[in-house]
């Protein structure tokens, strides 16, 4: 019993710690995206919408423009100023976004380690597919180098179909 208390216990000090540091980061204001000649974005590079697969296991590339892909934990910010740091997240079916930080549920794939590509193992049906870009920890709405009102940033849904 007193081991599942002092689990809660450093596991909401651990989500204070994340959501202070977070504050702190978010609050430094660097600059102006006005300054950058392209805002960061993130896309699907394949498939295509539309896209309709024979198999199970779908090839998903991920592509970005304007940022720096590090790994989940590392609190990088990116060399460039009009650069975003963060990593990919791919959304599975998801119709509402994430409000700020990326929930680790159904239908949302964490690729904390820098990965740029994956393969979906799908039953058959039809899939709408979405980036976005998460920080360090996971925030969708603090990676422009801490600018102010920056995020998500997030690709085009495409949908796709598995027979």
């Amino acid at each position: 019993m007193l081991t599942v208390a002092m689990n809660k216990f450093l596991k909401n000090v651990f989500f204070i710690f994340l959501m202070l540091n977070s504050f702190f980061l978010a609050s430094n204001d660097s600059g102006s995206q006005e300054e950058c000649d392209e805002k960061p974005s993130v896309f699907i590079i394949s498939p295509q919408d539309g896209f309709i697969s024979e198999s199970n296991n779908v090839k998903v590339l991920f592509g970005s423009k304007n940022i720096e892909i590090n790994p989940a934990g590392k609190g990088e910010i990116a060399n460039n100023k009009c650069f975003a740091s963060g990593h990919h997240h791919l959304l599975v079916n998801i119709e509402t976004l994430p409000e700020s930080f990326i929930p680790f549920d159904k239908g949302y794939f964490h690729f904390g380690g820098g990965q740029t590509e994956t393969i979906l193992d799908l039953d058959p049906g039809t899939y709408s597919l979405q980036l976005i870009l998460g920080s360090y920890v996971h925030n969708s709405k603090m990676q422009v180098n801490n600018f102010k009102g920056q995020g998500p940033f997030l690709s085009e849904k495409i949908t796709i179909t598995v027979n």
